[in-house]
């Protein structure tokens, strides 16, 4: 009778107990829908009632936060826009000659603009996939032109500093389903990171090929979907700095929001955080991986995995899920 009784108690007590260090634990990882079951009558449905009311709280803070931050990068856009204009068409001497030191000043306040106006836009898109609401239009894409249209829009950037990308894409091209755009923001991530922290004058490579079975060095947890969902092959794009590389403990970790390499000091060319976090985001979308490795001569060699595919002139829509 008093082992029976002694494994009731136990059992009242470790259930209650689980459930709370799973409710916990959800909390930790950002899910502030979590709610405890409240209906018995014992002090850990009291317990239980703060807890969700602490819940509750947390998750109307968060989504103050999320609106604040959608609403002011959103009212930024438009000044900051004719900010940009106004500046170009200085530059353009539409209102007169300009000196070249005026030139130069204009030349820093335009790239000011544009580092600010990416910024906006990246937190814009991350408000969208935190809501589930950021939408994608797969259609049928060749990756090579792809990855073309991402460095040309980037050549600029990298003339700054002397820097030259050497292209190695296959003639034939690469059949993707995807939301090019969305790709194309991701390539163009990955090649403005390698630009920062490359030195001056130096060479960017950047790789596509052809790959039948996934490659060795991919994170754990994505082998299986891509197993899955690349039957046909893939696509890998590959990009090679020569900076100063990510630490082994930062390598995963790069890929989370707002996180950033810190070395004693904040690195120069270093952003909010936020590029990397947002092309994880889209590349899971279409079901592939992108993740970082140790180049051999030094600075690092960014990977991005896509399953190749041919939906022809069909157009699927797709919502992202959110984070």
């Amino acid at each position: 009778m008093s082992c029976f009784v002694s494994f009731v108690i136990v059992q009242s007590i470790s259930s209650p107990l689980r459930q709370l260090t799973q409710g916990t634990r959800a909390i930790a990882q950002g899910k502030f829908f979590y709610r405890l079951d409240t209906s018995h009558n014992d002090e850990f449905a009291q317990l239980a009632k703060d807890f969700n009311t602490m819940s509750e709280r947390l998750n109307e803070l968060d989504q103050m936060k999320k609106d604040f931050v959608a609403h002011v990068s959103h009212e930024l856009k438009s000044p900051l826009a004719s900010m940009r204009e106004t500046i170009q068409l200085l530059l353009d001497k539409l209102p007169g000659e300009l000196s070249e030191k005026q030139r130069r000043l204009l030349e820093l306040n335009l790239q000011s603009a544009q580092r600010l106006s990416t910024m906006i836009s990246n937190l814009l898109d991350l408000s969208r996939m935190e809501a589930g609401v950021l939408e994608y239009e797969l259609r049928s894409g060749d990756l090579v032109q792809l990855i073309r249209t991402a460095v040309e829009e980037t050549e600029p950037l990298a003339q700054q500093k002397g820097l030259r990308f050497e292209m190695e894409l296959p003639e034939d091209g690469i059949a993707l389903d995807c939301d090019g755009d969305r790709i194309i923001q991701v390539v163009k991530n990955l090649l403005i990171n390698a630009v920062r922290f490359s030195p001056n004058k130096a060479e960017i490579l950047v790789r596509a090929s052809s790959a039948v079975e996934v490659p060795a060095g991919i994170p754990a947890g994505h082998g299986e979907t891509l197993r899955a969902s690349g039957k046909a092959g893939y696509g890998l794009v590959t990009i090679t700095d020569s900076g100063p590389g990510v630490p082994d403990e930062h390598k995963e970790r790069i890929f989370e929001k707002f996180h950033q390499v810190r070395q004693g000091k904040k690195m120069p060319g270093q952003g909010a955080g936020l590029g990397l976090a947002i092309s994880k985001t889209i590349v899971e979308a279409h079901r592939g991986a992108i993740w970082v490795e140790d180049n051999p001569s030094g600075g690092s060699v960014f990977k991005l995995l896509l399953p190749v595919g041919a939906l022809g002139t069909e157009v699927v829509r797709t919502a992202s899920t959110p984070i």
